[in-house]
């Protein structure tokens, strides 16, 4: 069904808004930032994107690895600091609360997940590195497996949630109806190189 009246979104910074499956028939998104928006399935006929910007928004990759980046610190320092103060298994106690904290805090988001088995990781190669210049080689190797393994799974949960936020944050028109829609001088962010 079409608007009774074309919606005037002009100039506005709609960065990652879902206009999924919306009747936008002869809407003005002239001069707006729609970098990251879905318009799959939409109905745009008409609809004027002059001077609009689309294509990739990078805000949320920088806000991720800033948020991974201070868990995984925290639960490091956390952890040392405690290891430091009280002894190894207040550090041990340590890792477990920050991380424990950290995940129930953003409900289990798999890239705080990530940063906080990083943190995991460098606290075991830390005791790695202190067992094998007190001598003790065996339990350092060990200690240096583990701590790789678990790195190993940190990246690829924070890879995981990489590509998901890549794909989130297009511009889509996958499916929309574009019939006499207006693109003159749209800003295209990032756009995907051609071989």
């Amino acid at each position: 069904m079409n608007q009774l009246l074309p919606l005037d979104f002009s100039n506005q910074d709609l960065r990652h808004r879902d206009f999924q499956g919306q009747d936008l028939t002869g809407a003005n998104f002239s001069g707006c930032d729609l970098r990251g928006c879905n318009f799959q399935d939409a109905i745009l006929v008409e609809a004027n994107f002059r001077g609009a910007r689309i294509g990739q928004c990078r805000s949320k990759i920088r806000t991720l690895i800033a948020r991974c980046a201070g868990a995984a610190i925290a639960v490091t320092i956390a952890s040392a600091f405690a290891s430091f103060v009280a002894g190894g298994m207040a550090g041990v106690a340590a890792l477990i609360g920050t991380g424990v904290v950290a995940v129930a805090i953003t409900n289990a988001e798999n890239e705080i997940i990530a940063a906080v088995l990083t943190g995991t990781s460098a606290v075991i190669a830390s005791s790695g590195i202190i067992s094998f210049f007190s001598g003790n080689i065996v339990k350092a190797l060990l200690l240096f497996l583990g701590s790789g393994i678990i790195f190993g799974l940190a990246i690829i949960l924070f890879f995981q949630v990489v590509i998901k936020l890549e794909k989130l944050s297009k511009t889509s028109f996958e499916d929309a109806n574009l019939t006499n829609a207006i693109f003159d001088e749209a800003i295209i962010s990032n756009p995907v190189k051609q071989l």
